[in-house]
């Protein structure tokens, strides 16, 4: 079977899954017209394999990230009879760092939404007032950059305080409870977009710049960089960090924390945790729970709580 054939049915079966993997087909798609589309699936040399792993440097978090996806590849191509080998290395190579994402402190995001005035008075495309709500959206809530930007104004039903988050990272539909706090604060933005003139109807954009177009990624994550560096925010642990995704981290981070402070039953409530993020299994919410000093401070005084119960009973 030629390599080209292999690989869209390959993203066709990860799709049907449920997964929107647009980066496994960007990579996939990348090396198939680097090794040829027409190439046999079955005589495709390793050092072409090779060479395209090391298109990026030897070592590289990319080399292991394009080696996965192309594992897969080829674990389903032999599994379904297409092939009966791969061209790949034996293993992946060993990472020397694992990725930490940068929990914000509560005085962090004070000195965020604080700087916000002074900031934009440098670079204004994003008005102060939809800057502020992008970012309390995206840490009130939970969301993913490209779930909160997508927004319309049907989405955000303010009279029932719930979002709807449509076209998710694995396709799916949900609909998530916000705070009073934060549904206030899309209620006063709600009122600010009308005096302006912006359109309401159900397909509108909710996030939007002053001439009613809808905020795009790039520049909220540009204008996050330039807010970070103005409070004297980071960098830590690497040059891009910290990030403006790293505000969902903190939202799970933080909740748990609450939930610990509050005596409720974390383990519990952790499900309703992963549905809330939109993950599609707590395997996948662990991710986010980094173990700050603040949670561990937390677990262990939940720990000694427990220990000091069963000991108690014992006596």
């Amino acid at each position: 079977m030629r390599l080209g054939t292999a690989i869209r049915k390959y993203v066709a079966a990860k799709r049907s899954s449920g997964m929107a993997f647009e980066n496994g087909k960007y990579i996939l798609r990348v090396f198939t017209r680097m090794a040829g589309c027409r190439t046999s699936i079955s005589k495709l040399p390793s050092d072409v394999v090779r060479t395209f792993l090391s298109s990026h440097g030897p070592g590289t978090r990319y080399w292991n990230e394009k080696y996965h996806i192309l594992n897969g590849f080829w674990t389903f191509a032999i599994q379904r009879g297409y092939t009966d080998w791969s061209p790949l290395p034996a293993r992946a190579l060993k990472e020397l760092r694992l990725f930490s994402p940068h929990i914000y402190t509560h005085d962090e995001l004070k000195r965020l939404l604080d700087g916000i005035h002074t900031c934009q008075e440098k670079w204004c495309r994003l008005e102060p007032i939809s800057f502020r709500t992008s970012i309390l959206l995206l840490y009130g809530a939970g969301l993913r950059i490209g779930e909160a930007i997508r927004f319309t104004c049907s989405d955000v039903d303010l009279s029932d305080s719930t979002l709807t988050i449509r076209c998710t990272k694995f396709y799916k539909t949900r609909r998530v409870a916000i705070s009073s706090q934060l549904c206030d604060v899309l209620r006063q933005y709600d009122d600010n977009r009308r005096a302006r003139g912006h359109l309401r109807y159900e397909g509108s954009p909710f996030l939007t710049y002053n001439n009613g177009e809808a905020v795009r990624r790039g520049v909220l994550e540009d204008a996050f960089r330039r807010l970070r560096h103005h409070v004297g925010i980071g960098p830590t642990k690497g040059r891009r960090q910290p990030r403006i995704h790293d505000l969902r981290h903190t939202f799970a981070v933080h909740r748990v924390i609450a939930w610990y402070r509050s005596g409720l039953d974390v383990q519990r409530l952790l499900p309703g945790l992963s549905t809330h993020l939109g993950h599609v299994d707590l395997a996948s919410t662990q991710v986010y729970l980094t173990m700050t000093p603040e949670l561990l401070v937390e677990a262990s005084l939940r720990f000694e709580r427990y220990a000091g119960e069963v000991v108690h009973e014992r006596t």
